[in-house]
């Protein structure tokens, strides 16, 4: 009779561990907003800017950056909590220098994602005619984003090539030039007091870009909206990993590949899927010939 108490009394403190780590899995990460700090492509009206308001609820002190390196060494510096970068845009594709900053990284985790609608717009001096613009400054994913209008309606425009949308803005505001304009944001407009000359300009009205933000906290394992890693190794190997990963009914939402710079063939795959967790992800790469490095579990804004 003991025996079996005693039985009893394992099996029921066993289901309630087993029910609480459930539990325990579905519990969403907290950030914490009022006392942190972010930092990310500056200047003041970048879309990065927007990205962090809109996950972080405008909570916290935003630290703007002249580039994304230099926000993300603050990061490392550990001078921030967070940093925000871009990732991939509906047109222009992978931000390849920002995904190349990531894979060179190691000890930082993907907290969070951001998808933001990006309507491009000229800006210029107030008074300045569409017909007088001779050059026109902008980062390069915005000029890739806006090429198709500016082909038609300035072809002869010069593109000046800078390290942010707002800067293009920046730089116009402090000169007293109606011949250049900037593509940007309604909100650089508002910040650098210019004029809007054209309004959505973006080859496709469905442009979007996603944001990561990042952290140098231990990446989760929680179950959440979205999971990424890197795979590092040769392309002959892709295969086998994506039927892994459709063995366990991980969706594909992305891949980048960035060469590994030793040999031909050999890739950093940076890898993001839907409807997985942490024990998915590690089922599928089990027996891969892929060198991994896990990013994190996270939610999508």
């Amino acid at each position: 009779m003991k025996k079996i108490s005693l039985f009893i009394y394992i099996f029921v403190i066993y289901a309630s561990i087993i029910s609480f780590a459930k539990t325990e899995q579905n519990i969403p990460i907290k950030i914490p907003h009022k006392s942190l700090s972010v930092s990310y492509l500056g200047p003041e009206g970048t879309y990065t800017q927007e990205a962090c308001e809109i996950f972080f609820g405008k909570q916290g002190n935003f630290i703007p950056f002249k580039t994304v390196k230099d926000a993300i060494k603050a990061l490392i510096n550990e001078e921030c909590d967070f940093v925000v970068i871009p990732q991939e845009n509906t047109i222009g594709g992978p931000v390849i220098d920002y995904i190349d900053t990531l894979i060179a990284l190691t000890g930082i985790s993907v907290v969070g994602e951001i998808e933001l609608p990006i309507n491009q717009n000229l800006l210029a001096k107030k008074g300045t005619k569409l017909s007088e613009i001779k050059k026109v400054y902008s980062h390069k994913q915005g000029i890739v984003q806006a090429k198709e209008w500016m082909n038609r309606h300035i072809p002869n425009a010069e593109f000046v090539e800078v390290s942010s949308t707002a800067e293009g803005a920046s730089i116009i505001s402090k000169e007293k030039k109606h011949n250049q304009a900037a593509i940007a944001s309604i909100a650089c407009a508002k910040v650098y007091n210019l004029s809007v000359i054209a309004e959505k300009i973006q080859n496709n009205d469905n442009n979007k870009t996603r944001f990561y933000a990042l952290s140098k906290k231990e990446p989760s394992i929680l179950s959440s909206d979205r999971l990424a890693f890197i795979a590092i190794g040769s392309a002959t190997n892709l295969s086998s990993l994506m039927k892994n990963m459709e063995e366990q009914k991980m969706k594909l939402i992305a891949i980048h590949d960035r060469p590994l710079k030793t040999q031909l063939g050999q890739y950093y795959y940076l890898i993001e899927c839907s409807n997985s967790s942490y024990i998915k992800y590690k089922r599928a790469i089990q027996n891969s010939s892929f060198n991994f490095r896990y990013l994190g579990s996270f939610k999508v804004r």
